[in-house]
């Protein structure tokens, strides 16, 4: 458990910190496991390198002018180091604090300012599938109960074909719009693993579950390889 890389936007003045777990759930073609440095990196090389604690990350960026902490990586919530470094983050530097997390567990403490909830998918037996656990209600569960904290909330998920596909998305979409029609949402495209059983998704099918979702969400986008790096990163540890 850890830290085990951070990334910096000068332009944005935003830390991203990757904790490396353990987490709590086995998605199907993990995009940490499989791409675990920052994709915004135009130099990926150097690797991932040994966990750091939260005093020593917090060493390590207290000389960077920054506004906002994006808090990522395999699941923030299960390691220990991200409630001490976020907290000191807050405190220090009155930071603006950005959980991106599979929702899985609730997150109650002041010093969130944000969450960013990956729905995997509310029908059970998909959700099953993808993650490898039981419990999609206990995400949304707890999707409701941020939105009740009075945090900003936004949502994605993975459109993957053959198994979360458009109606599954619009399904989601569907449940966001029940707590709030203004919540953003982001869908994501699958990146297969090699040898996958599972493909990346066309564009043409991204729209489309963008179009169904948008029968119920107001703000809905979509993310896929084409997309261009719209800002530069800079690789801390």
């Amino acid at each position: 458990m850890g830290i085990y890389h951070i990334t910096y936007a000068p332009t944005l003045r935003e830390l991203y910190i990757y904790f490396d777990g353990p987490c709590n759930f086995s998605c199907h073609g993990c995009i940490c496991r499989n791409h675990p440095i920052d994709i915004h990196l135009t130099d990926s090389s150097g690797g991932v390198r040994p966990p750091l604690s939260a005093e020593e990350a917090l060493n390590i960026v207290r000389g960077l002018d920054f506004e906002r902490v994006v808090y990522m990586g395999f699941e923030p919530t299960v390691d220990g180091e991200f409630y001490k470094l976020a907290e000191e983050l807050k405190a220090l530097f009155n930071s603006y604090n950005i959980l991106l997390t599979n929702g899985y567990k609730l997150v109650e403490e002041a010093f969130i300012d944000s969450a960013c909830v990956s729905i995997k998918a509310v029908t059970e037996e998909i959700f099953r599938r993808f993650t490898g656990v039981s419990g999609s209600k206990r995400v949304l569960i707890n999707f409701r109960r941020y939105w009740s904290l009075g945090i900003e909330l936004r949502a994605e998920s993975i459109l993957v074909p053959g198994l979360i596909e458009s109606d599954e998305i619009e399904r989601i979409a569907e449940f966001i719009a029940d707590v709030d029609r203004d919540i953003p949402y982001r869908i994501d495209g699958y990146i297969p693993m090699e040898d996958d059983v599972y493909r990346r998704p066309t564009i043409a099918e991204l729209e489309e579950a963008r179009r169904r979702a948008e029968r119920h969400l107001r703000k809905v986008s979509i993310l896929h390889h084409g997309i261009k790096r719209r800002y530069r990163v800079r690789r801390i540890y």
